[in-house]
């Protein structure tokens, strides 16, 4: 059975930058905290960081010509497991994150 393991780690390879990866903020956000009420938030490596929790993002699905993908967000936080689609959508100021009727703007901290 380990031996199953060692192949599946082997074959899921390293964890890369992805094309959303950053940090990022609303007006007046700080930028130099990541995940605290008031601090920006973040993608790396395939996991996004919000406030006060974390997502790892799965099955993305390229969107054709709109620059976004759609994620299987996969989430804990404040003491609770949940889940929930996300897109992420590049725009000339940083990302928008769409899900369930809802869009949050979000800008690049510099």
């Amino acid at each position: 059975m380990r031996i199953y393991g060692i192949i599946a780690m082997l074959l899921a390879g390293p964890a890369f930058a992805g094309p959303f990866d950053g940090t990022y903020g609303l007006e007046g956000w700080s930028c130099g905290e990541v995940g605290m009420d008031g601090g920006a938030l973040a993608i790396r490596d395939g996991i996004f960081y919000g406030v006060e929790s974390r997502c790892d993002l799965t099955n993305p699905v390229d969107i054709r010509g709109m620059n976004a993908t759609l994620y299987d967000a996969e989430c804990a936080g404040e003491g609770e497991v949940y889940g929930y689609r996300m897109m992420v959508m590049k725009t000339q100021e940083g990302i928008n994150i769409i899900n369930d009727g809802w869009v949050t703007q979000l800008r690049s901290c510099p």
